[in-house]
């Protein structure tokens, strides 16, 4: 049953009695520089809702400003984002080739825990989705060049954001008070000659009716050309392993598909030979993959504000973006196994009737005894297996801000985004490619067998032989008859986000240490989204799974208020003390009331000197995928312990060694009746038909973590300029959601705890036999991570025009960690690589550090940047981990202007200076993105990067 709401009520109906109760979220923090010069102005920095006269904060607060973001040369500002050490692996144009709907993608993911659990806002407020069924914005929809500054929360912030705020905040503030006209430019190009992008944006801003009125109005361009494995030494062969699914295929009338025995293929010229392994008959699908995909921005962001009066202001904030990817996979890969029959059951095999079949292969056949021929093939000469995919976002929001009673202020919203999603892909549809299959001898040739047998409702008159003997083989004929006239499986998808809200902050009442401020308020917020596949997908009529529709929604309504209590101030051994804190009350139409807080304060004995700490318990709520996702079947390569065909090859069942089953097998009368009769064996066939079943789980409940942060800044008033900052962190988070392995459930059902867990999601026939394993979304994982946060800023002039900036960020980690299940294996990440398959966090780096300097005179400033990778293993576990060791990556710009103002100024850099190139793994080890040979989210695949740029202003 949901719980009641009564605590929300209470959290938020007292500051609305007060009549015109209203709420601000006052002007946003500004980079520190510029707010030196602000004055008395207050300003809100995210992590917090309560206006402050500095930049200071309980929490610790990475700023990116806008100057620096021109330093880097970044088209995309999650590549300004990714140089922070508290920002793990992301989904990028680098990591999503393979991902059919998620091509091109950028997210963010503090601390390696997670993009859905780092929350983005623009402006201090939510932004819609760009991944249907979750709450991941896609930062191809942020502009960069109306950034005015990042601000980068690490820790839990649920208290005062709401969900999705465990790791962490990425605040994007616009600037919405540009003037005049920006012009920016760019072109980049790498070393060999490839992977151009290409940049253009235009922003206009100006005030109108005497200052009481502000629009600003950016347009950007830009277009990344990506780049092919193919193009890189690293990645251009796919060695150790090449696929044994050949272009030209792969004949085993034995079945054993082994090198040596009765397993044929074709050499140049399409002659007829033995098969000699796959890293010699096989083929490279890194000539078809892509490093990083190509994607293609559009974006149009609108801002505005008018002054109603002095208590009183409208604004308005539009968004429209566009963006298309591409990504690029090898030829479908189809096996007999692959198939199945028109009546449902498995397919054996070609026919040995069928007239394509070469004598040579038809004799081997008739010595084995067999009538079904066993194939591999690439479908090079049926289909392109590319993906396009066209997304686009938009987002409203206005609102009204003012003040009340002379030190209130308010802030009333509501916005509204949605994201469309279209992807769509060719393929081949599984019964007419059987039809084609079976073809017989006709007095004209080969004809479909299903045209001219005894049965006429099966009939196809469009149906065409096809000939998968050999290169190129595949008439356009038969082509055009197994993809259905060239039909694309389609996909759709569609996420809406509806945000109400109203705030009110201020001052209460003076203690010692200066005035209680507060900030209170209600939030509510709706989340839908729906995907859709085409019929045939739907129905599992391509070669593809079946995948099913899904379609969900949910609404929540918060309360909330924080305060901070200014205890003692001007003191001796006081400069500053004082206590803050928030509480949050969540009722979600899904899993009911959920309650956020946070509470900690800070000490400055000296003006030198801060101490901070906050401890919060921050939550999640599952996402609409996460409860909702239809079932998706999958055909896992599993293995049931019980199978006593299994172990050292000498009958031995693999769950105990020596022969006898584990109890909980024989418990199986089935499987001890075969057991005693002379063993519990799968054929081929039945290994190869266990399907199972992936999706949502409406059962779920929020992940909860806990997350404490204890720090100190440093800014010594006898070295001006500079600021140190020391932050310990530690999150442990709870009730994880995520799928509990197929292998997992068995191996743990039938040799291990034996819990229902497990067990339930194994189904087997009468003969004992695994016919299914499923894997459903489960709130039973744990994560913890801690480490210490240094950063460096130092800002020093010399001669009559010299300045010199220096900013560096250190995290060192401590732990990294995760538990899939109670009572499970504790997976420890700390100096490990990332996994392109089994399930880690992200890589473990015990080090991380990024260094800016910069320096300049007059019209001319030089940056140069340092990014350090600490040495990483492949795999802590392993008998003989392989060692990356350290990385040091350096980047570097030159800007000059024509003028003293900066009006009109032009850049030159260079990334990856030093051409670094990533480490090789090949493509066996489960580090290694497809594609990539190495860490595809970890290393720099692209290597050294040349850019030019123009920024004029107007």
């Amino acid at each position: 049953m949901k719980k009641a709401n009564l605590p929300l009520l209470k959290l938020t109906a007292a500051p609305f009695v007060l009549g015109a109760a209203m709420i601000s979220i006052p002007a946003y923090a500004q980079d520190a520089d510029v707010a030196d010069d602000a004055g008395a102005d207050t300003i809100v920095v995210t992590g917090s809702r309560i206006a402050r006269p500095d930049l200071s904060s309980s929490v610790p607060v990475s700023v990116i400003g806008q100057e620096q973001i021109q330093q880097t040369g970044a088209a995309n500002i999650q590549d300004v984002l990714n140089e922070l050490p508290s920002v793990g692996q992301n989904i990028s144009r680098t990591s999503s080739n393979f991902s059919t709907t998620g091509n091109g993608i950028a997210t963010v993911n503090l601390r390696n825990l997670g993009s859905a659990r780092t929350l983005v806002l623009v402006n201090g407020r939510r932004f819609v989705a760009g991944l249907p069924g979750t709450s991941v914005v896609d930062l191809n929809t942020i502009p960069t060049d109306l950034i005015k500054d990042v601000q980068v929360v690490t820790g839990g912030a649920s208290a005062v954001y709401g969900s999705e705020a465990i790791a962490g905040v990425v605040n994007f503030i616009l600037d919405d008070k540009f003037e005049g006209i920006r012009f920016h430019g760019q072109g980049t190009i790498s070393d060999e000659g490839d992977a151009g992008r290409y940049l253009a944006s235009l922003t206009a801003g100006t005030a109108f009716a005497d200052g009481r009125g502000h629009i600003v109005v950016n347009g950007s361009y830009d277009r990344d050309n990506g780049l092919r494995s193919r193009n890189r030494g690293f990645s251009a062969n796919d060695v150790p392993n090449r696929s044994s699914f050949a272009q030209q295929g792969l004949f085993s009338p034995d079945g054993s598909f082994a090198p040596g025995g009765a397993t044929f293929t074709y050499g140049p010229g399409n002659v007829l030979k033995p098969y000699e392994g796959a890293n010699i008959d096989g083929y490279d699908r890194n000539q078809d993959r892509y490093l990083g995909v190509p994607v293609e921005r559009y974006l149009v962001t609108g801002l505005a504000s008018y002054e109603l009066s002095d208590n009183a202001t409208l604004f308005f904030e539009g968004s429209y973006a566009k963006s298309k990817s591409r990504s690029s996979l090898e030829p479908q890969a189809v096996a007999d196994t692959d198939l199945v029959n028109a009546d449902g059951t498995p397919y054996a095999g070609i026919p040995i009737t069928n007239p394509f079949i070469p004598t040579a292969i038809r004799d081997a056949m008739i010595a084995e005894g067999v009538t079904s021929l066993p194939f591999r093939r690439r479908s090079n000469d049926i289909f392109d297996r590319s993906n396009k995919n066209d997304r686009e976002t938009w987002r409203a929001v206005a609102g009204l801000r003012g003040s009340f009673a002379e030190k209130f202020d308010y802030e009333l919203y509501y916005g509204h985004g949605e994201t469309k999603d279209y992807t769509r892909s060719g393929t081949i549809f599984g019964p007419q490619y059987v039809n084609a299959l079976n073809a017989v001898a006709g007095p004209n040739g080969p004809v479909c067998s299903i045209n001219v047998d005894a049965n006429p409702n099966n009939n196809d008159a469009a149906c065409v032989p096809i000939n998968i003997f050999g290169f190129n083989t595949v008439s356009a004929a038969a082509a055009d008859y197994v993809t259905r006239g060239g039909q694309l499986s389609e996909y759709r998808a569609k996420v809406k986000q509806d945000v109400f809200s109203a705030s009110v902050s201020g001052e209460v009442f003076e203690l010692p240490g200066g005035a209680l401020s507060f900030a209170t308020g209600f939030e509510y917020r709706r989340e839908r989204s729906s995907e859709d596949f085409d019929d045939a997908t739907n129905l599992g009529q391509t070669l593809g799974n079946l995948l099913t529709d899904t379609r969900g929604k949910y609404n929540v309504k918060e309360g909330f208020l924080e305060v901070v209590a200014p205890i003692l101030s001007e003191r001796p051994f006081f400069h500053y003390l004082g206590l803050e804190g928030a509480v949050r009350y969540s009722d979600y139409s899904t899993v009911g009331g959920v309650w956020s807080w946070k509470a900690g304060g800070e000490w400055a004995p000296i003006p030198d000197i801060r101490f901070r700490g906050i401890y919060s318990e921050a939550t999640r709520a599952p996402n609409i995928s996460e409860l909702f996702s239809a079932q998706s079947e999958t055909f896992p390569a599993i293995v049931d312990p019980c199978d006593q065909r299994e172990g050292n090859g000498d009958g031995a069942p693999i769950s105990v060694p020596g022969g006898s089953l584990s109890a909980a097998c024989l418990a199986i009368p089935a499987i001890a009746a075969a057991a005693n009769a002379g063993g519990f064996v799968y054929s081929t066939a039945q290994i190869q038909t266990i399907n199972g079943f992936l999706g949502g789980n409406p059962n779920l409940r929020e992940e909860t973590a806990k997350t404490l942060t204890l720090g100190a800044v440093i800014q010594p008033r006898f070295v001006r300029g500079l600021s140190l900052t020391v932050d310990y962190y530690r999150i442990k988070l709870k009730n994880a959601i995520g799928i509990i392995g197929q292998q997992t459930s068995l191996d743990e059902c039938m040799t291990g705890s034996g819990d229902a867990l497990f067990c339930d999601n194994i189904t087997r026939d009468a003969t004992g036999r695994v016919t299914q394993v499923d894997a459903f979304n489960l709130n039973t994982g744990s994560f913890l991570v801690s480490g210490i946060d240094t950063q460096v800023k130092y800002s020093t002039t010399f001669g009559e025009s010299g300045r010199f900036d220096l900013a560096a960020f250190w995290t060192h980690l401590l732990k990294q960690q995760q538990t899939s299940f109670p009572g499970g294996p504790t997976q420890k990440e700390v100096g490990q690589l990332d996994c392109y398959s089994c399930g880690r966090l992200g890589t473990g780096f015990r080090d991380k550090v990024n260094v800016s300097a910069t320096v300049g005179w007059d019209n001319v400033s030089l940056n140069w940047r340092v990014n350090y990778l600490s040495s990483v293993v492949d795999d802590l576990t392993a008998a003989a981990p392989i060692s990356t060791g350290a990385y040091w990556y350096h980047d570097a710009q030159l800007r000059f202007s024509l003028d003293d103002k900066k009006k009109y100024e032009f850049y030159l850099g260079v990334d990856n200076v030093f051409d670094k190139k990533p480490p090789r793994f090949g493509d066996t080890n489960p580090v290694t993105f497809p594609g990539a040979q190495t860490s595809a989210t970890t290393y720099d695949l692209y290597g050294r990067l040349f850019y030019a740029g123009v920024d004029f202003r107007f």
